[in-house]
């Protein structure tokens, strides 16, 4: 367990943990054993290099790698260097990533040779393994990973930091169709690790499960326990993480004894005859956030392994986890599983100018003051102002609050629970998708005139997207055609999963989309079991 002192820079926490358990173990990738003595030595090595090429104080960068050791150690040496890391996921459309290398303009891109973003040819070594390349964006030089850490000092000037400093950016989907960087602060994350080691009793007998990609807030938790409490974490190879037949059997064979998830990739378990088994002696805690948890999937885990202390974790990107309900064997299975109860660090509240008393119970828009809040959108204050709201008090000034955008109840026990979103946004294995950037990139296709894309759910909250599109006269182009364009630009979880080509777009008497009659639309259409990749269909 982490002691009374809370540091509250991120990197000291691989430091102390180093000085004080030299020889145990950081990261296992793989069968691959990386000791903390080993992680500290290696990432000291990097941040010098990295220094030594020209890195300053609140320089970004990017890291657009898979989850390896590697990857968490380019992590720790930026944080070293007083710099900031932005990660990328590598299998990304190129686009989207170039989107987000021009937005947030880092100093350096560490990135794999096999990848899209650099030639074999620049390998100066000519390896061709997945051993990332560290590229100099100012002159365009390319040093392999391994090259970098020889005769590296790690002697280097550490600039004076604050944890009010920025440690990382993680892109988001954006409604204008362009990714948005959240930027949070060592401090920020802290209040969240610092919280979580002491709530859920993280300690170095623990092995934490790394399904997550970097790009992704909840591997905070697994990446920075293990640095402030010396645990190990086990990293989850990002090709089997949607393999359930591959994860119940790495769950037993690697002890795990701390699994954080989105509720999709344990869902995906719960089918699989080996995992209902049961079994994982191991297994003491279970963490799961970002998306709903159906209550019945959870009646089955809790079935499977009775002995796991079972957690609903909530919040944004830009709060990261603010609220907490733990799950007892003896909920309501009926019920939506609440959300809980404020983190200490957290204060949540209705929106007063909005809520409403309906069926016994408050509702409206939830508000957030944390201390785990963004500092902001990347270059963005104009974005950054519109999600935040002044609250009056009976009492002193006005007190800031972030705008979730979610719509939740809250009952006479003082648990919130979720119902939905106010706007536009919707989830799918627990990653953030904007409708709006769908049609923003659909729409920009020289064949469209109009597309409105929608979302809908099945009885077990799996999302589907259908995108509705008005061609240009006399265009021919295909459904198949449309999702290849639009995998050109969004993450393959975005591109939507039917587009429905319509002579015209419903609209209400006052000219606006009438999304209701869409809904009809694609419900008449699942129910005929129409692709609706070829005709149009009158609305």
């Amino acid at each position: 367990m982490p002691g009374p002192e809370k540091r509250l820079l991120l990197h000291d926490y691989l430091r102390d943990t180093a000085q004080s358990a030299a020889s145990c173990t950081a990261i296992v990738e793989e069968g691959r054993i990386t000791s903390f003595g080993q992680l500290l030595g290696r990432a000291t090595a990097l941040s010098a290099a990295l220094v030594q090429r020209g890195l300053r104080k609140g320089d970004r960068v990017a890291l657009v790698l898979s989850k390896t050791t590697e990857a968490i150690t380019a992590l720790f040496s930026t944080l070293m260097a007083g710099a900031v890391y932005v990660p990328i996921q590598p299998h990304w459309p190129t686009k989207r990533i170039h989107a987000a290398l021009e937005d947030c303009a880092p100093r350096f891109v560490m990135t794999e040779p096999t990848g899209g973003l650099v030639d074999q040819s620049a390998c100066q070594t000519g390896r061709t393994d997945s051993l990332p390349l560290i590229v100099d964006r100012h002159n365009d030089n390319r040093v392999p990973f391994p090259e970098a850490l020889e005769g590296s000092s790690s002697e280097f000037p550490e600039p004076a930091l604050e944890p009010d400093d920025p440690a990382f950016i993680l892109f988001t989907s954006g409604s204008t169709g362009q990714p948005k960087g959240v930027v949070i602060s060592h401090r920020a994350v802290g209040a969240f690790v610092n919280w979580s080691a002491e709530e859920f009793q993280i300690c170095k007998a623990d092995r934490i499960a790394c399904p997550s990609p970097l790009s992704f807030d909840l591997s905070t938790f697994d990446i920075f326990n293990m640095a402030l409490c010396g645990a190990t974490c086990v990293i989850v190879p990002d090709r089997v993480v949607w393999m359930p037949r591959f994860l119940t059997r790495f769950m037993n064979e690697q002890r795990i004894t701390v699994w954080y998830s989105v509720p999709s990739i344990l869902g995906g378990m719960l089918n699989e005859p080996e995992f209902a088994r049961g079994g994982y002696p191991d297994l003491r805690l279970i963490l799961f956030a970002g998306e709903v948890f159906p209550s019945q999937q959870v009646t089955r885990l809790q079935a499977t392994v009775p002995h796991a202390a079972c957690y609903n974790l909530y919040g944004p990107t830009e709060s990261n986890v603010v609220a907490y309900h733990h799950v007892g064997q003896d909920f309501d299975s009926s019920r939506p599983i609440p959300i809980g109860k404020a983190c200490p660090y957290a204060e949540l509240m209705l929106d007063p100018a909005g809520r409403e008393f309906q069926d016994g119970f408050w509702t409206g828009e939830l508000l957030v003051r944390s201390e785990s809040l963004m500092t902001g959108y990347w270059d963005r204050p104009a974005e950054t102002e519109m999600v935040f709201t002044n609250v009056s008090g009976r009492e002193g000034p006005p007190r800031r609050f972030y705008r979730t955008g979610d719509r939740v109840s809250l009952d006479s026990s003082g648990n919130y629970t979720f119902m939905g979103r106010l706007d536009r946004q919707v989830k799918r294995r627990g990653f953030r998708i904007e409708l709006g950037e769908i049609e923003a990139t659909l729409g920009r296709h020289a064949d469209v005139l109009e597309v409105v894309v929608i979302s809908s759910q099945d009885h077990e909250l799996q999302t589907t997207i259908t995108a509705f599109v008005r061609r240009r006269p006399h265009s021919s182009i295909a459904q198949g055609e449309m999702k290849a364009y639009c995998a050109q630009s969004v993450p393959s979880y975005a591109v939507p999963d039917h587009i429905v080509f319509v002579e015209d777009i419903p609209r209400g008497s006052r000219g606006k989309i009438d999304y209701a009659a869409l809904r009809e639309l694609d419900a008449r259409r699942q129910g005929n079991g129409d692709q609706s990749g070829g005709a149009p269909v009158h609305s």
